[in-house]
């Protein structure tokens, strides 16, 4: 009964891991010849853990032909079986392999080994003849370069269509476009980009998505050797229907934008200038007066005392947000964000939660290791600085949070990153509004008093822990390092003992703490917004989308065409 309970629960096992195929990224560039062939180069990144080889059907060619297909993994160079491959082979047999499986009416499978089950990265390439054809006015095509009803969903797909003809290698903007493009069948943006048009998924695959691309082109940039079987109006026609291109309706938007920017064209920019002007000359009464607080959150518009008591509880949070919302000179709450994550990572130090480490790798740079025991984590009540927490140990992987790892996580989630800075505000906000205007006024008084006292004429040592807490709240300023020289000018024992209370070794270790953090925080959120700024651009090309210059990939439409079929993957 036990042998047959454990027979059970391994083919069980055996069963669930079959289906754990996993497709990473397939990534495709089209080179277009100036006599209408193209050539085919597709990388595959997966993860192979069932069946035996890879299949690609591609039905319906038209008057296209495919033929010299190779694959390549590591620098080598698959044996090809030409175009008769043997489905009926073991896994062994059909390692380093490659072929094609005609299935009659010209419908072709190409196939190769998959080898030994893991990560593989396989390169495949193969010709098309006359992919572009003449279809009188105008050349182009409409193929589809992956198919749907996969094996396994692929989780990302990018497409490059390069001109490789004799004349300009590089299309043109879509102001002056030589080329009109669509793509249909995913969720996905299309541009143009150093030249070349380009295609990309924007998420997973489902399983009826597909990728098929519909290019027309500007007489005399190729000479096609054939001409397509229909008009390029029905090719067209048939790949739109059921799309959600419109290009009727977005014809007449853009005209009745033309008019509204005619009429204005004179008016909108002295009106911003005006704007700029009076904003500006606001701001410069500010500061020369000192009136630079809202009189509704501190009662008063001037503050120029200053105080030595922690504020506000010594909450970073309430900190950041008071003083970003009650400063009419605040600088943009996402550039200063960033000194809020520095303070957070120079508390959990200070706690104990992370623990830090000289970089091997350079001299003046440190790395920081979570501390934790089992599952057994720090609970902390701020929900930013607890998101913040969790994020940055997600980034570090193994604990150890090493330079550039924070910047790579947050590229990659730009949109949870740049949310933040608002959230911020609103949390912080929960930590000031019931305090006293009195209270809050004591917040910018000890802003001055980070900023700037001197020192002169203290002589009073601060306890190390309210040393602690005023570290903390000059990194939400941004000023630590600064504060933290003043006070050891007068202050090195404080600063000796506060080295050995958080592990920090000495004085310049904390030099070096502090400038790290910094640098991690600052290029965290930058990274996070020049991801965001990469894919607002790519969406602000839609607004050409259905003219062919670009946007938007239209999940609906795609009919007709050639190439392509279902199915596919690995069997």
């Amino acid at each position: 009964m036990k042998r047959a309970l454990l027979a059970a629960v391994a083919f069980l096992a055996a069963a669930a891991f079959s289906y754990g195929q996993e497709y990473h990224n397939i990534e495709t560039v089209c080179f277009l010849m100036k006599d209408g062939d193209a050539y085919v180069m597709q990388k595959w990144d997966m993860t192979v853990s069932s069946g035996t080889e890879m299949y690609i059907p591609i039905s319906n060619p038209g008057n296209s032909y495919i033929h010299d297909f190779k694959v390549e993994e590591d620098d080598l160079v698959f044996e090809s079986d030409g175009r008769k491959w043997d489905s009926d082979r073991s896994l062994k047999e059909k390692t380093h392999r490659s072929g094609i499986i005609e299935k009659g009416g010209g419908d072709i499978e190409l196939c190769w080994g998959q080898g030994e089950y893991g990560h593989h990265v396989y390169y495949i390439s193969y010709l098309i003849d006359n992919l572009v054809q003449d279809y009188g006015d105008r050349d182009g095509f409409h193929w589809h370069f992956l198919n749907d009803e996969w094996s396994s969903k692929p989780e990302h797909a990018k497409i490059y269509v390069v001109n490789k003809t004799d004349t300009p290698w590089y299309w043109e903007s879509a102001d002056s476009s030589n080329v009109r493009f669509w793509a249909f069948g995913m969720v996905g943006e299309s541009w143009i980009e150093d030249g070349k048009l380009v295609f990309e998924s924007s998420e997973p695959f489902q399983y009826r998505s597909f990728f098929s691309l519909l290019c027309e082109f500007d007489k005399g940039i190729f000479e096609p050797k054939t001409k397509g079987r229909e008009s390029w109006e029905e090719l067209r026609e048939q790949a739109m229907k059921g799309s959600d291109y419109n290009k009727d309706e977005d014809d007449i938007i853009d005209k009745i934008v033309l008019v509204i920017l005619a009429i204005l064209f004179l008016v909108i920019p002295a009106l911003l200038a005006l704007l700029i002007i009076f904003l500006l000359l606001r701001r410069l009464y500010w500061r020369v007066s000192g009136k630079r607080f809202d009189p509704k959150v501190f009662g008063k518009d001037k503050i120029t005392e200053w105080s030595r008591d922690v504020p506000l509880g010594g909450n970073p949070t309430a900190f950041y947000s008071l003083l970003q919302e009650g400063d009419r000179l605040h600088k943009d709450h996402k550039k200063v964000f960033p000194n809020l994550v520095s303070a957070y990572f120079l508390k959990w130090i200070q706690e104990g939660w992370v623990k830090v480490e000289k970089d091997p790798k350079h001299e003046q740079r440190v790395n920081l290791r979570f501390v934790h025991t089992g599952n057994q984590f720090p609970l902390i009540e701020d929900p930013i600085e607890n998101k913040v927490y969790n994020s940055a140990r997600e980034a570090a992987g193994d604990d150890l949070l090493e330079a550039n790892e924070f910047k790579k996580w947050s590229y990659q989630h730009d949109t949870t990153v740049t949310s933040w800075p608002t959230s911020a505000l609103k949390e912080g906000r929960k930590g000031w509004e019931v305090a006293s205007a009195e209270e809050r006024c004591h917040a910018v008084e000890f802003k001055n008093f980070l900023e700037d006292f001197t020192l002169a004429d203290e002589r009073e040592a601060p306890e190390v822990g309210v040393w602690k807490q005023y570290l903390i709240l000059a990194s939400v300023l941004g000023v630590a390092e600064q504060v933290m020289k003043n006070f050891e000018k007068l202050f090195p024992k404080l600063l000796e003992q506060y080295n050995r209370q958080t592990n920090t070794i000495d004085s310049v270790t904390t030099y070096y703490i502090l400038r790290s953090l910094n640098y991690n925080s600052e290029s965290m959120m930058a990274s996070a917004i020049n991801h965001q700024n990469q894919r607002e651009a790519a969406r602000a090309a839609a607004q050409r989308r259905s003219s062919g210059g670009g946007g938007s990939i239209s999940f609906g439409g795609g009919g007709g065409g050639y190439g392509g079929g279902h199915g596919g993957g690995s069997r």
